[in-house]
């Protein structure tokens, strides 16, 4: 997709570990004409390929109560922009928009986008801690979200009317874009599945993820003689609503539950399963693992949940089950495993969908079209 060149300069700050989730949008904006410098955040020393960006690397502020890193984080933000003087600064998710639009505070009126992948624990909970939270940053928050020339991304409608409701957005200044992509060539919908059907859960160690559900739901079924594998597929993750080895350990000591820990080549893992399930009720944009499902052409059984229901149509590429209820999630286990032509027909959707709206590159042409405005 060439383009005349346009002279805009644009800032892109993100996490190193996204890098391969996130690359997309700024190939697309350079191959628009645009000028990109890339401020990464972390550690990029995984890789291998820097695709002869300007990359300016960033320090990964912590988070922790007491923590004095996300103000040194804003100063250093602000010299980089003090630096670059961009035209246009894109930064995802929330969290580093947050500190990047603190930052930009009298730096001149140049266009913000910020990508709110997901509203998490701040806006997802309502826990003391994330209630006392979000009044602190509430004043600051909308300051930056709401500031003229800036524009909010949002991965699902359900984020989108909570954050219009809560007066921390204008609406004419929010986009829907369904996810971060996913790269659909990776992932094959030839089926490799063996005599006893897989039935996996890919997902971060996070408690919300719902993988106490998922266990539940597995026990339930293996009582009542249901032959087939129930694996969880995730390694350890640093979240403050982590689960820890121990607590993995303990919760699948009982063999209902296969804990395969991290797993590096999830189209393999996916090639080899017979349904995916997600019983999330955490608060994300649209879930990767089943974007990545969907591209692999797997049946999905997930959350009636924001997020989640924009991977999956109900009784289409899926079944959408309440939140937390692990004898609705067994019931729709079981009722995919005892229907393979169902199963399989579900499939096929969802490779049409992740096709048709999840494709990376169409993501990427979706987003890059904002700098434009």
């Amino acid at each position: 997709m060439g383009g005349v060149m346009t002279g805009q300069k644009i800032l892109y700050i993100f996490d190193a570990v996204d890098w391969d989730s996130r690359i997309p949008v700024a190939l697309e904006a350079r191959e628009q004409g645009h000028d990109v410098i890339i401020g990464l955040i972390g550690n990029a020393d995984k890789i291998t390929d820097t695709l002869a960006f300007d990359i300016r690397p960033l320090s990964k502020p912590s988070f922790k109560p007491h923590s004095l890193s996300p103000l040194k984080s804003v100063r250093e933000k602000r010299a980089l922009i003090k630096d670059i003087k961009p035209d246009i600064m894109h930064v995802v998710p929330l969290k580093y928009g947050f500190l990047a639009g603190l930052a930009a505070y009298k730096l001149g009126d140049f266009k913000k986008i910020y990508t709110l992948a997901g509203l998490g624990f701040l806006f997802r909970s309502n826990t003391k801690s994330s209630l006392a939270l979000r009044g602190a940053v509430k004043p600051m928050l909308s300051y930056v979200l709401t500031k003229p020339c800036t524009h909010l991304i949002f991965q699902n409608s359900d984020d989108l009317k909570l954050m219009v409701r809560k007066k921390y957005a204008h609406e004419q200044r929010c986009h829907l874009i369904l996810g971060s992509g996913v790269h659909i060539d990776r992932f094959t919908q030839e089926s490799e599945e063996g005599d006893v059907p897989i039935v996996l859960m890919p997902t971060r160690l996070v408690r919300e993820k719902g993988v106490s559900v998922f266990v539940e739901a597995a026990r339930i079924l293996k009582a009542k003689g249901v032959n087939a594998r129930f694996q969880i597929a995730g390694g350890e993750t640093d979240n403050p609503k982590a689960i820890s080895r121990a607590e993995m350990l303990e919760m699948t000591k009982d063999g209902a539950v296969e804990w395969l820990g991290r797993v590096e080549d999830m189209p393999e893992l996916l090639s080899r399963t017979s349904l995916v399930v997600y019983p999330s009720y955490y608060g994300e944009g649209i879930p990767r693992v089943l974007l990545e499902s969907c591209a692999a052409g797997k049946a999905i059984v997930t959350t009636d949940h924001p997020g989640c229901r924009e991977a999956v149509r109900h009784g289409e590429n899926g079944l959408l089950v309440p939140i937390k209820d692990a004898q609705a999630t067994a019931s729709a286990i079981g009722e995919l495993l005892s229907k393979p032509e169902k199963r399989r027909q579900m499939g096929v959707y969802s490779r049409e969908r992740a096709e048709k709206e999840f494709d990376i590159n169409i993501i990427a042409a979706q987003t890059a079209a904002l700098y434009k405005l």
